[in-house]
């Protein structure tokens, strides 16, 4: 059983048929909805491995070209601390210029 069995039977109990008994598909219906998630999938990929494409991109604008997913994680967290000590290093100086003002 491969992967893709395996998740197609996780998301369906065995022997159980869902049925909406006020409505039954026609055989072109379910093509037709078969057609359409299928172009939605595609959809997601294309849309996934364009962001793939650009983040690389980046990536490599900045020197960081050859790296993995725990590189770019960790240079999200970084970057994120760095902001962090901005606004603090922002919000430290407002308060000694307040205190140096009242002073002279």
């Amino acid at each position: 059983m491969d992967a893709e069995e395996q998740r197609a039977s996780k998301k369906q109990p065995c022997g159980v048929d869902f049925v909406c008994p006020m409505f039954e598909p026609t055989p072109e219906m379910a093509s037709r909805a078969k057609e359409h998630a299928d172009k939605l999938t595609t959809d997601k990929k294309k849309k996934f491995a364009q962001y793939i494409a650009e983040r690389d991109e980046k990536l490599k604008a900045l020197g960081q070209g050859d790296c993995d997913k725990y590189y770019v994680n960790k240079l999200a967290e970084v970057k994120a601390i760095a902001d962090e000590v901005e606004q603090e290093a922002v919000k430290e100086a407002q308060e000694v210029l307040k205190k140096v003002q009242g002073t002279s």
